[in-house]
C-alpha cells in the first residue's frame, strides 16, 4: 500500500497549490469578454502524422494514465535534449549520466539496471520504434526539433503500440510539410561551451508536402573529459493520392562524438563536482557513432477506419572506450548493427449493439543483428581482442484492443498481446577459460489487459485497468566479463521480468484546474537487478523472486490570475499568470527477499515535485521560476547503506516573441549552485564495494540564451 508519509506531501502540494489559486481568483475583477466567433478550419492535414488537436481528442479512450506534450514548450528556453522536451511529466523519471541526453528513463521502476541506454521504456516516431531488438535504445537518434508533440503512455496504456513492458511508451509525433514553417533558424548558446543551431524547411506542393531539419551542436561540458558533438538531418515526404489515402518516406542521419567522464563518489561528488578519475581520461572513456535510417509508411483514413502499414530499417556503427583495469575489463568495444521491423495497426470506430465500439488490431515485429569485438583499452588505443561475437535480436508483439461504450458515459475495454522474443548469443572468441558461451533463448507469452472509463460532464473521467506486462532480458543483461583473468564474455540466461498492474486515477478540467492523476500497484516477479548473495559477492544481473511496485502520478496545472496588467479587448488578449505542477512517487520494494528483505529499490528518487509559474503577456513577453524538487533522499545501493541526497534547483525563464517570427529567450538553471547525483548508477552493497563510483553530478549554475526567426 501507498505510506501515509507519502500521501501527505501529496495533499500539501495540492492543498497548498488551491490556496494560491484561489487567492489569485478572489484578487480579479469579474470581467465581461466579448463575443468570440469560433469558425472551423479546411486546412489540410498530414493523415500519417496525426494533429495534436487530434491526439488530444483520443486522449479521453485511454482507461489509465497518459499525458500529451506539445514541443511548443521547448521554444521558451533551451531545447536540445529530451530532458528539456519531457521534463515535469507525471510518473517520468529523467536521469543523465552526461549532463546532455537522457540515459535513464524510468516509468513505474523501469529502467533501474540499464546503464547509458534506457531500457523498458518503448520509444516510438510516429508510431515506429526506435529501440533496437533487444530493447534498448539510443537518445540521440531522434531530431527534437523535428518533434510537434510527445505522447507519454504509462504502463499498459500504450497497448496500441505494441508496448509489452511495465514502463510503457514514447511515441514522438513528427513535423510535416502541413504544419511546418517555410523557414526557421535557432541559434542557442551558453555555459560550458554550449553551442546549438538548427535550421528547416516545410512546405506544400499540389499532393506532395516535405520537411527538414539540420541541427549542429558541441558542448565542453560542465565536468572534466565531457566534451562532445553531434550533427543530426531529419526528414520525410509525404505524397497525398487522394483524401484518405497518403503515404510518408522518412530519412535520418546522426553523427555523436561524446567524451564519457564517468561516475565519482559521493563524497568527490560533494567537494568539486567537476572532477573525473584521472584514469577516465588516461584511457579516454568516450562514445562515437553513426546512424543511418530509412522508413516509410501509409496510412488509410476515414471518420470511422485508419490503417497504418510500414517498415524501417536502420543501421549504426558504434565505438565506445571504456576502461581496461583488473575490475573493469570492458575495453574498447566496436559494433555495428542492422535493425528492421514492420508496422500493421487498425483501428475501427464503428456501433455495437447500437453503441460505441473502437476495435484496435496490429503487430509491430523488431529483428536486430549486431557484430561486437572487444579490445584491451591501452591509453585510448585498441591492444589485443578479448571478445568477439555475434547477436540476433526479435521482438514481435501482435495485439488486439476492444472498447466498448455500453452507456453514454461507461465504456469498458479488453485486450490482449501475443509475444514472441529471441536473443540468440554466438560467441566467437572460444579460446578461453570461459570456453564457448554461445546460447539460444526463445521466449513465447501473452499479455491480457482489462480496463473502465467513466466519463462526467465535460472532460471529466475517472478510470480504472488492470493488466499485465512482460520485459525480456537484453544482451546487456546476460552478457558480461567472467571474473577470473583471462576470461571472456559469459552468456548467462535470464527470465523476462513480468508484472500484474491494478491502476486507478482521474483527469479532468473544473474552472481554473486541470488536473490528471494516477495510483499503480504493480507486483513484480523476476525482476532483472544487480544484487549480492548471502556472502556478500556480487551476482550480478539476476531474477529476483518478488518486489512491488506502487506510486503516484499527479499533475495539477491552475490558471491563477488574467488581466493582471492587459484586460481582454478588440485589439488583443489578456495576459495570465498559470503554475504547472507535478508530483510523483516511486515507492519500489523487494518483498521477503533472503538478502534485502523488504528494502527499498535503489537508484530512483522517491518524490519529486517539479513546478513553473509562469507569466505572459499578448504583447509577446513571458517570465517564470521553476523548481525540480527531489523531496527526500533515496537508496543508492539495494542494502540501503548509501544515499543520494534531496535537493531543489531553482531555474528562471524569459523571453519575448517579436512580431514577424523573431523571437528571444534566456534562461537560468541550478541558480543556488547545488551539488547534485543528476543520475546514480545503483549497486548490490556499497559495504562490499572498493569505490563506490556511481554518482554523476549533474550540471552547476548555468545560463542559456537563443533567438530563433520564423518565416
Amino acid at each position: 500500500m501507498i505510506h501515509a508519509n507519502s500521501l501527505k506531501v501529496l495533499i500539501v502540494a495540492v492543498f497548498t497549490v488551491g490556496s494560491l489559486a484561489i487567492a489569485g481568483a478572489a484578487t480579479n475583477t469579474v470581467t465581461v469578454l466579448p463575443e468570440i466567433v469560433v469558425t472551423a478550419s479546411n486546412a489540410p492535414a498530414s493523415l500519417t502524422s496525426p494533429s495534436f488537436q487530434e491526439a488530444n481528442q483520443h486522449k479521453v479512450e485511454v482507461p489509465g494514465g497518459m499525458t500529451i506534450r506539445s514541443s511548443t514548450n521547448m521554444d521558451f528556453g533551451r531545447g536540445s535534449s529530451f530532458e528539456d522536451l519531457l521534463s515535469g511529466i507525471p510518473g517520468l523519471t529523467l536521469q543523465s549520466q552526461n549532463g546532455m541526453e537522457l540515459t535513464k528513463v524510468s516509468i513505474r521502476g523501469s529502467s533501474i539496471l540499464s546503464d547509458d541506454e534506457p531500457l523498458g521504456v518503448i520509444f516510438l516516431l510516429d508510431g515506429f520504434p526506435f529501440n533496437q531488438g533487444d530493447g534498448e535504445v539510443i537518445l540521440e537518434d531522434f531530431s527534437l526539433n523535428s518533434i510537434r508533440y510527445a505522447e507519454v503512455f504509462r504502463g499498459a496504456n500504450a497497448f496500441k503500440y505494441g508496448a509489452i513492458t511495465l514502463g510503457g511508451a514514447v511515441n514522438l509525433v513528427s513535423k510535416t510539410g502541413y504544419d511546418a514553417d517555410r523557414f526557421q533558424l535557432r541559434l542557442e548558446g551558453g555555459s560550458f561551451g554550449f553551442t546549438r543551431g538548427e535550421a528547416s524547411s516545410g512546405g506544400v506542393e499540389g499532393p506532395l508536402d516535405y520537411y527538414a531539419t539540420v541541427t549542429a551542436r558541441s558542448r565542453d561540458g560542465f565536468r572534466q573529459h565531457s566534451d562532445e558533438n553531434t550533427e543530426d538531418l531529419f526528414s520525410n515526404l509525404g505524397y497525398r493520392f487522394n483524401d484518405h489515402l497518403e503515404n510518408r518516406f522518412y530519412l535520418s542521419v546522426t553523427r555523436t562524438d561524446r567524451a564519457v567522464p564517468g561516475g565519482i563518489t559521493k563524497e568527490e561528488m560533494e567537494q568539486n563536482p567537476r572532477q573525473v578519475d584521472p584514469v577516465n581520461i588516461e584511457q579516454n572513456l568516450s562514445k562515437q557513432w553513426y546512424y543511418l535510417r530509412l522508413a516509410d509508411k501509409i496510412t488509410f483514413k476515414t471518420d470511422n477506419e485508419e490503417a497504418d502499414a510500414g517498415a524501417y530499417w536502420w543501421h549504426r556503427n558504434l565505438l565506445e572506450r571504456d576502461l581496461s583495469t583488473e575490475d573493469e575489463p570492458d575495453g574498447i568495444q566496436g559494433y555495428y548493427s542492422d535493425n528492421f521491423g514492420v508496422l500493421v495497426n487498425s483501428v475501427t470506430r464503428s456501433e455495437l449493439f447500437d453503441r460505441r465500439n473502437i476495435l484496435t488490431i496490429g503487430m509491430i515485429p523488431t529483428l536486430e543483428i549486431e557484430n561486437d569485438a572487444n579490445f584491451n583499452n591501452a591509453g585510448g588505443h585498441e591492444s589485443g581482442m578479448t571478445a568477439k561475437d555475434r547477436e540476433f535480436s526479435i521482438n514481435a508483439p501482435a495485439y488486439a484492443e476492444d472498447q466498448q461504450y455500453v452507456t453514454e458515459n461507461l465504456s469498458l475495454l479488453a485486450g490482449l498481446q501475443a509475444i514472441y522474443v529471441q536473443r540468440h548469443f554466438t560467441d566467437q572468441f572460444n579460446d578461453t577459460p570461459s570456453g564457448n558461451q554461445s546460447g539460444n533463448l526463445v521466449f513465447r507469452t501473452v499479455n491480457p489487459k482489462v480496463g473502465a472509463i467513466y466519463e462526467f460532464a465535460g472532460k471529466d473521467q475517472v478510470y480504472a485497468n488492470f493488466s499485465r506486462s512482460w520485459q525480456p532480458p537484453s544482451f546487456d543483461n546476460m552478457v558480461d566479463f567472467g571474473d577470473d583473468p583471462g576470461d571472456s564474455l559469459e552468456f548467462t540466461p535470464l527470465q523476462p521480468q513480468r508484472a500484474w498492474t491494478a491502476e486507478i486515477g482521474t483527469r479532468g478540467e473544473a474552472g481554473r484546474f486541470e488536473w490528471e492523476l494516477s495510483l499503480y500497484h504493480s507486483w513484480v516477479r523476476d525482476e532483472l537487478l544487480d544484487i549480492n548473495d548471502a556472502m556478500g559477492v556480487d551476482r550480478g544481473a539476476v531474477n529476483i523472486n518478488r518486489a512491488y511496485h506502487q506510486g503516484i502520478e499527479a499533475g495539477l496545472d491552475v490558471d491563477l490570475a488574467d488581466s493582471i496588467l492587459f484586460t481582454t479587448n478588440k485589439n488583443g488578449g489578456a495576459d495570465h499568470l498559470t503554475l504547472n505542477q507535478t508530483y510523483t512517487l516511486n515507492d519500489f520494494h523487494f518483498q521477503n527477499d533472503p538478502v534485502y528483505h523488504d528494502n527499498r529499490i535503489a537508484g530512483v528518487p522517491i518524490h519529486y515535485y517539479q513546478a513553473e509559474l509562469m507569466y505572459e503577456a499578448p504583447c509577446g513577453f513571458y517570465a517564470g521560476p521553476n523548481v525540480q524538487w527531489n523531496i527526500t533522499r533515496y537508496p543508492a545501493d539495494h542494502a540501503n547503506t548509501l544515499f543520494a541526497g534531496g535537493y531543489a534547483l531553482l531555474g528562471f525563464k524569459a523571453g519575448f516573441e517579436f512580431k514577424h517570427g523573431l523571437a528571444v529567450f534566456f534562461e537560468a538553471r541550478n541558480l543556488t549552485d547545488v551539488h547534485y547525483p543528476s543520475a546514480v548508477d545503483p549497486i548490490p552493497d556499497a559495504r562490499t564495494a572498493d569505490a563506490a563510483e556511481i554518482f554523476y553530478p549533474g550540471d552547476g549554475r548555468s545560463f542559456y540564451g537563443g533567438i530563433s526567426w520564423r518565416w
